[in-house]
Order: C-alpha cells, then sequence, then structure tokens
C-alpha cells in the first residue's frame, strides 16, 4: 500500500501540481486492489480484516469531514442500505477533490438478527473514470456492537486520527427514543416497579425493545441506536454515554432517527456539537433525502445546514396527492447549540415559579405532542408547556427571544401520520414530567439539561 501526505504546504506549485498527479495514480491503483475480495457487503482489500489498514489521508487539512454512522442491525437495515445506494449515486467527492471527505460506518443484517454481520467503515469517492469507489478502511469483528458508546468512540477516535479536519460532520441514522433511557419504552412499567435491576441501562447488555409498534396501513418509521439481537432485545445507546462518546468537537451531528429533536438531547450534546438537524416527532423509514445531501454538505464554503432542513421539510410536505396523507409528515429544526445557555437561563427561572402549574399539565390533552403512542409520551411541544403552566407575558416573551437565538429553522406538516395535529411547533421537544416515575425521573435529573433549569426536583 503506498501513502503520500504533503505536510509542507511551502512547497512550489510545481511540485504539489507533480505530487498530487503522481497520487491519482497511486490511489487508483490501490482502489483496484482493494477491490479484489469481498467480506459481506463490502470490499476489503486482502489482510485488513480487523486491522486498521493505516492513514488514507490525503492532506493534512482537509475542509470538511462527514461521516454516516448507520445501524440497521434491526428492521430498518434495507431502508438504511437503500440510503447509502442513494448517496453513492449523488455528487460524491473525487479521489482529488482533497477538501471533502465522505465516510460511512455501516453495520447492517443479513437476514435474522441472530446472525452476525460485521460492520465495517469506508471511504466513497470517485476515482479519475468517475466510478464509485468505496475504500474499506476498517472491518471490525462480528461480534462488535454498533450500538455502544465505545464503538461510537472507536470510530470517531480514528477518523479524528486519520483525517485531520477543521470541520467534521456526522449523520447518525437508527432507531431512537430522544433522550429516554435504555429499555424504557418497553419496559417502564417493569422498572418503575422494580422488577427490573435498578442498574439496568447503566451496565453493557441488551435491553428490552419492541420494534413492533407500526400501526397497520400506515408507511414505515425510524421510531438513536438500537441493534436488534433478537425478536424483543437491542443494544441502544443512552443519550449522555453518546456524548461522553464522542472525542472531538462536531460542526454539526444530523439525526436521521425519531425522537431526538428534544432540548435535553441539544443540551447533553452542546459541548461536543454546535449544531444539530433533528426531528421533533418521528422520522418516516425512508429518512433524510440522501440524494441530495452533499450537494447542501459540500458545494458551499460551508455546509448548508438550513438549506439542509427546508430540503427535507419541502420532500415530506409535497405529498398532496389522494391516498399520501400519511407520508405528508415531517418535523424538523435546526438547533445552534452554542446558544442554549440563554434558553436554559430563562427556562429555569420559569420552571422555578410556575412549578404547580408546570404539574397540573401532567398528561394534558391540551399540549402539543409529538408522539403517537402510549409508549413514548414524552415529548410535548417546549413552548406550548411554557404558554399554559401560567407563564407570565414577560416570561413568555423571553422565552420566545432565547427560542429566536438557538432555534435558526423550524417546519412542520400540519398534521403527522393522520393522527397528531401540529398546531404548535417551536422547534424543540421537552419532557412534561409525570410524578411517581421514580426511575424515569432519577435518570432525568442526572442529565445536563435538568441540571440546568431544575426542571425535575
Amino acid at each position: 500500500m503506498y501513502y503520500l501526505i504533503l505536510r509542507d504546504m511551502s512547497m512550489s506549485s510545481f511540485r504539489i501540481s507533480a505530487a498530487l498527479r503522481l497520487l491519482s495514480v497511486i490511489m487508483t491503483m490501490t482502489a483496484a486492489a482493494a477491490c479484489t475480495e469481498r467480506f459481506g457487503d463490502y470490499p476489503v482489500a486482502p489482510g485488513t480484516v480487523g486491522k486498521n489498514p493505516g492513514d488514507r489521508t490525503v492532506m493534512e487539512y482537509n475542509r470538511n469531514v462527514f461521516l454516516i454512522y448507520s445501524i440497521g442491525f434491526n428492521n430498518l437495515s434495507s431502508f438504511l442500505k437503500e440510503d447509502i445506494a442513494d448517496i453513492e449515486a449523488s455528487r460524491v467527492p473525487t479521489a482529488f477533490d482533497y477538501d471533502d471527505v465522505l465516510l460511512v460506518f455501516s453495520h447492517s443484517t443479513k437476514g435474522s438478527y441472530r446472525n452476525p454481520n460485521p460492520p465495517a467503515l469506508f471511504r466513497i469517492y470517485r476515482d479519475w473514470k468517475g466510478n464509485t469507489v468505496r475504500d474499506t478502511l476498517m472491518v471490525m469483528d462480528e461480534s462488535t456492537v454498533s450500538a455502544s458508546a465505545q464503538t461510537v468512540n472507536d470510530v470517531l477516535t480514528y477518523v479524528r486520527d486519520n483525517f485531520p479536519a477543521n470541520r467534521y460532520g456526522m449523520l447518525m441514522s437508527s432507531h431512537a427514543t430522544g433522550w429516554v433511557p435504555a429499555g424504557y419504552t418497553s419496559k417502564g412499567d417493569e422498572m418503575e416497579d422494580g422488577k427490573w435491576p435498578s442498574s439496568f441501562g447503566s451496565t453493557p447488555g441488551p435491553v428490552p425493545f419492541s420494534e413492533k409498534i407500526q400501526t397497520a396501513g400506515m408507511p414505515m418509521v425510524k421510531s438513536f441506536g438500537s441493534q436488534s439481537v433478537a425478536d424483543s432485545l437491542a443494544y441502544e445507546i443512552n443519550i449522555d454515554d453518546l456524548a461522553d462518546a464522542i472525542p472531538m468537537k462536531l460542526d454539526y451531528i444530523l439525526f436521521d432517527a425519531c425522537f431526538m429533536g428534544g432540548i435535553e438531547v441539544a443540551y447533553e450534546l452542546k459541548d461536543v456539537c454546535d449544531r444539530i438537524v433533528f426531528s421533533q416527532a418521528e422520522i418516516m423509514a425512508d429518512g433524510m433525502d440522501y440524494t441530495t445531501m452533499t450537494s447542501y454538505l459540500f458545494e458551499g464554503r460551508e455546509p448548508d445546514l438550513r438549506g439542509f432542513s427546508e430540503n427535507y421539510y419541502r420532500y415530506y410536505d409535497s405529498y398532496d396527492q389522494p391516498g399520501e396523507e400519511a407520508d405528508r409528515s415531517a418535523t424538523i429544526s435546526l438547533v445552534d447549540c452554542r446558544e442554549l445557555d440563554l434558553l436554559a437561563e430563562t427556562c429555569r427561572e420559569i420552571f422555578s415559579s410556575n412549578r404547580a402549574g408546570i404539574a397540573s399539565l401532567e398528561g394534558s390533552y391540551r399540549v402539543q405532542k409529538y408522539f403517537r403512542s402510549s409508549s413514548h409520551k414524552w415529548f410535548y411541544d417546549l413552548e406550548h408547556i411554557v404558554e399554559l403552566c401560567g407563564s407570565t407575558e414577560e416570561q413568555k416573551a423571553r422565552l420566545k427571544e432565547a427560542l429566536d437565538r438557538c432555534v435558526i429553522y423550524k417546519a412542520a406538516t400540519e398534521e403527522f401520520m393522520c393522527d397528531i395535529q401540529i398546531k404548535n411547533h417551536c422547534g424543540l421537544s421537552m419532557y412534561l414530567p409525570y410524578r411517581g416515575l421514580d426511575y424515569l425521573n432519577s435518570y432525568y435529573r442526572k442529565l445536563e439539561w435538568n441540571k440546568a433549569t431544575g426542571l425535575v426536583e
């Protein structure tokens, strides 16, 4: 294998040009050699299975490194494979585009979840003939749990160390349940009754999970990080563990997963991520628009996250024909995590002075909800909670000012899956506390949002 790293930025343009021409030949030869074997779904260079094949960096300072972290070892497998195929058919960086790097970490199932399949990290680019190349960088052991904080850390550490960049972005795609602790949406009653070990969710191992929340006749949704191991068990990542696992500052995260659009998620990640695009409700199984994704992320001087978010909304809002009502379902927002402290400061004062009013809203049908199933009844509109809890006009005005500073873009269809009427949408969901749920509330108190605001005492 050959490597050429241009570290001496003072070299003449002639030397750079000559080096790049040499590099193009080497990369084409290397790519051809790397695709001579196959392992699972991915081309693998001979002798690199389970090993780190080394530094593939072209230049020390890449402008934009984008990683898709795709956990499809569940019933979303076919959808996530299609997402990768769509992005391969889009504007993929060429081998000579040293500013942009497109990486994919993918773990999909082949048939039964009981049949292990190794996850792989690969780089996608076009060679000088215009062919799409999957350059496999790393294949992990088939026993690897992709839906774990440790694996997220391993993959991101590899990306950071081997692809130094000015900007890192990541998309995370799988099932998800927002900030809610692992397993709670399936076994919440047992956890609250003490029938499940109190350490559950903080120790390694699969947790109770159900993918059978689809409504008959309705499109499939991506109801983060779920890796199935049996019909009712899966590995999940708690949001606080995910935040701890990210080893470098990310410019942005795109969550192609359900219910991630909450203030709890954004605040937990604010120290490791500048901006987030996510959905307050569910996301249809078709997910985000991968066919145009790279045009928004790579073509400008910096990623156009607002344009990307607007395109997502337009895509689903365009379903306007008879019989397409359920498909016309979307909530989306772009949040600047660097502006969240004012929101936390404002909410802390509002929550402190309106505790009785917030408590009176428990389970209220009046508050804008973003869930269809009672097993996901933890996601309400943040601003609507404040409006209905008895806050003063001055408090409401300060909240709106704080939201305007951090919510860059927001949009929602009038209905979601023909079930939820969306009349209030501030761009962030929030937990509406339930008294008596000791397990859930105990976990919530550990979240950074609650530490900053005292929502749950």
